[in-house]
């Protein structure tokens, strides 16, 4: 079981992840990891690199539904998920480490490394009533929840 840390988020790279199988190349787990970007890093993002608006949505709306539904998705396979916010600092940091000056999509799904990443991570969903994961600071379910409801087809 995960194992919160005292901010109520799941460490990575230790405790966050519960394996479940190896094989010569991968370690798996139940556990699905959800980068999002908020607001403020969702607009620079795209700024820098807006080949990555249609990876990411290309407003901060289109990006939290596609987040949400995504999270709802996976939840539906029987994965937890776990949240992380993205900040372009961190991402150019790992881009320059790998020598990528014009990200792809696959250098996008690539981040964060997780075998040095030390962030936090958040479990998903949030209670109906706790602040919603986007960080509007409205309740989740008056904000990115409707978004998971319904038909996923």
């Amino acid at each position: 079981m995960h194992k919160p840390n005292q901010n109520g988020g799941i460490k990575v790279g230790g405790t966050g992840w519960t394996p479940t199988g190896f094989d010569a190349s991968y370690q798996y787990s139940t556990t699905t990891l959800s980068v999002y970007w908020p607001r403020t890093e969702h607009a620079k993002l795209l700024t820098l690199w807006p080949q990555l608006a249609d990876q990411v949505g290309a407003t901060w709306d289109e990006h939290r539904q596609r987040i949400e539904r995504h999270c709802a998705v996976v939840e539906r396979t029987g994965h937890a998920v776990n949240q992380l916010p993205g900040t372009v600092e961190d991402l150019a940091t790992f881009l320059a480490q790998r020598g990528i000056t014009d990200p792809s999509a696959d250098d996008l799904l690539a981040y964060p490394d997780l075998r040095t990443a030390t962030v936090s991570m958040t479990p998903w969903p949030p209670t109906r009533t706790e602040a919603c994961w986007c960080g509007t600071g409205r309740k989740y379910k008056q904000c990115c929840r409707p978004h998971s409801l319904g038909s996923l087809d």
